[in-house]
């Protein structure tokens, strides 16, 4: 027993000393701009400012063994190509338990952001997007306030829940739904259905649970969301297929 205590939380490898920290690797690759897109899929612009909004606003900080823009770097690294954890333990020479600490740290900063920046610039849906006021798209779009779709997102999960993440496509996934506005803005998000469950179970289950952050205009006002996807009609949303082709002309995609 006490060899076993002993091999197990005792015989600990040497300590590794980095040739190139974490930190001193992510400031030389937002120093390069066609490295700094390739490893953390954005700006080194982008990178900074949402460093400083997730450290003003959101709770992110840097520890006495790591700084916060290591961190955010870590995350972006492993989430953008996307990269294992154990990649990113041989990476930044850190811990497996560190890297998943310091993900999960990042991950909570980022959730909190999402709840504030993931709504419709105008509730209210006041006024004709500037886009759908070209003669190309008026009257057609005049009431669409939006553009739904859903994706698969590949995922690893344990063997026991394989089969119910197994979708068409035959892959594990989880099956997202989505809306943006006409600015590319995400309005609206679902995650966390398994890949196997049909889209309109997403739709209604998006309805039926958070109806009240749905985005849809006053009481009263007919409106419809132009789908990408193969919803079907279904709580005051019209599908048409030339809408669905002339959406595709109107979003900078």
């Amino acid at each position: 027993m006490g060899m076993y205590h002993f091999d197990t939380y005792m015989n600990k490898a040497a300590y590794r000393v980095a040739t190139e920290s974490g930190f001193d690797w992510v400031m030389k690759t937002l120093g390069s701009r066609t490295a700094c897109f390739n490893m953390f899929r954005m700006s080194e612009g982008i990178f900074l400012g949402l460093h400083s909004v997730l450290v003003g606003s959101y709770g992110l900080k840097s520890t006495r063994r790591m700084s916060s823009m290591e961190a955010l770097g870590l995350f972006l690294w492993i989430c953008g190509a996307p990269q294992s954890v154990r990649q990113a333990e041989d990476r930044f020479t850190r811990s497996l338990e560190t890297v998943c600490r310091k993900f999960d740290k990042v991950l909570q900063s980022v959730t909190k952001l999402a709840v504030d920046i993931i709504k419709p610039k105008d509730p209210q849906f006041r006024t004709v997007h500037p886009r759908l006021q070209s003669p190309r798209f008026t009257p057609f779009f005049d009431s669409c306030i939006g553009a739904i779709d859903g994706t698969h997102i590949p995922v690893v999960v344990p063997t026991s829940k394989v089969v119910q993440h197994t979708g068409r496509h035959g892959y594990t996934s989880q099956n997202v739904m989505a809306i943006c506005d006409f600015d590319m803005r995400f309005t609206f998000v679902v995650a966390g259905w398994p890949g196997s469950v049909h889209d309109m179970r997403v739709f209604k289950d998006a309805i039926d649970k958070f109806g009240d952050k749905f985005p849809h205009p006053p009481e009263g006002i007919d409106f419809f969301f132009s789908m990408l996807s193969h919803y079907c009609n279904t709580w005051h949303v019209t599908c048409l297929n030339h809408l669905t082709l002339m959406c595709r002309k109107i979003l900078p995609c």
